[in-house]
């Protein structure tokens, strides 16, 4: 073997708690490869934590191999601070700029934040863990965030080859869209909300809406004064039955276990109340989307159902398919863009009705619009393909509006935006 081959070098981040030197997590480095040390999924090597070490910056710190060598053939490692706000320290000096590295150096990252000692070692015969990567306690296969996606995605698959024959099958495809829909938010939102939770505040309420939740939304539009002008049904009394039935009601009804949640929160004690509650717009924005995808998911199948039994199963999964799909430029979008405000009301207490107010009344239209088309659909007052382009334009704004929320909800939070806050750690409305 040649020189750099010789040995293979690695990060070991310390772990205080771990029984023995087999539990210590450990991070292969590579002479032609530099490596990233930070909090960012799309540019880091080695991802960290945000809500565990909140001093981490997007980018924190890179280590590279120099082109020379020591004299044995062992890499020589240089570590560079990334401009990161917190500092980074080697044995416990404050980094400046760059500098080489000498086997067993300690590197904090940030000064609250994980450790890690540089080792390297003469590389030897191909051991058990070589042969068998799954046995290996030296990767976390859970944090890599490509483990339970891929197991839940195997229990569905032979939950539905084990019901294909029999109507569970559209019951189990439409849950597995459904969890997909929410993950792809879940990585957007780059911050972790406990899976019990979020299944939660999902059940309660889709719950109520298998036992009749909306034949309580049409006695509520049968009270409204607009419920008098049926007989002389126009627009204006669809937009008006629409924006009090599905859009003031129904989005109500979605953020309530939101705000149990975000009312719970300020019960519990650190670092509980942190993880559970809202506290920032992407806690919003994560409750929201959950509640609104169990919902969602029951809705979508009150549908399907109605099909199914009259047209087949197959005229059910074509419709499935893209309600389940669509709904994240639907009732998820509307809910998460609520759930953005709330979060904001969170950190902004003093103007906490104020944009708790401007969210509901902003998801309520959007919400409105979709319903109102839907209902012209519906009673033929509306060209099909035309009502399908103002479908397809109205969900596109739905949706460029929930991402432009967790876009800016990441730029709020007080985790997520070491480099945009100021000197502070306040941040400000823009």
């Amino acid at each position: 073997m040649t020189g750099q081959h010789r040995y293979k070098s690695f990060l070991t981040q310390i772990n205080p708690s771990a029984a023995s030197d087999s539990e210590q997590i450990q991070y292969p480095i590579f002479p032609e490869k530099p490596i990233v040390i930070g909090r960012d999924y799309n540019r880091c090597d080695i991802v960290l934590d945000s809500t565990q070490y909140p001093d981490v910056s997007r980018e924190h710190v890179k280590i590279s191999a120099l082109s020379s060598q020591s004299p044995s053939g062992m890499p020589v490692w240089e570590i560079c601070d990334l401009g990161s706000r917190n500092g980074t320290y080697v044995n416990n000096q404050r980094l400046q700029g760059c500098q080489t590295l000498e086997v067993n150096d300690r590197i904090k990252i940030g000064g609250n934040g994980p450790e890690f000692i540089l080792e390297c070692q003469a590389a030897s015969f191909i051991s058990l863990t070589d042969l068998f990567p799954v046995v290996s306690r030296k990767l976390d296969l859970h944090q890599s965030g490509l483990l339970i996606p891929g197991i839940i995605t195997v229990i569905f698959v032979v939950a539905m080859l084990a019901t294909r024959d029999t109507n569970y099958f559209l019951y189990i495809l439409a849950a597995y869209l459904a969890v997909a829909s929410h993950y792809v938010i879940h990585k957007l939102c780059h911050k972790h909300k406990p899976w019990w939770l979020l299944v939660s505040v999902g059940l309660a309420t889709s719950l109520p809406l298998l036992n009749g939740f909306h034949e309580f939304t049409h006695i509520f539009s049968d009270l409204l004064p607009v419920s008098l002008l049926k007989e002389h049904e126009n627009i204006f009394t669809i937009i008006s039955k629409e924006f009090f039935k599905a859009g003031l009601l129904e989005e109500l009804f979605k953020v309530l276990p939101v705000l149990l949640v975000y009312l719970l929160g300020r019960l519990l004690s650190s670092p509980k109340r942190e993880l559970i509650g809202v506290w920032e717009p992407i806690d919003g924005i994560l409750l929201a989307t959950a509640s609104a995808t169990g919902f969602a998911l029951v809705e979508s199948l009150m549908s399907v159902n109605e099909v199914t039994q009259s047209k087949g199963n197959f005229a059910g999964l074509t419709l499935l398919i893209p309600l389940i799909l669509g709904d994240i430029s639907g009732q998820v979008a509307y809910s998460g863009y609520f759930g953005y405000f709330l979060g904001l009301s969170a950190m902004k207490p003093s103007k906490a009705w104020q944009l708790a107010g401007i969210g509901y009344l902003t998801s309520a239209v959007l919400h409105t619009l979709g319903a109102v088309v839907s209902e012209l659909q519906k009673e033929q007052k509306l060209d099909f393909l035309i009502g399908n382009l103002l479908l397809a334009l109205i969900g596109c704004l739905a949706y460029a509006c929930l991402i432009a929320a967790i876009l800016k909800a990441r730029h709020f939070s007080p985790i997520h935006s070491h480099k945009s806050a100021d000197p502070h750690g306040s941040s400000n409305l823009h």
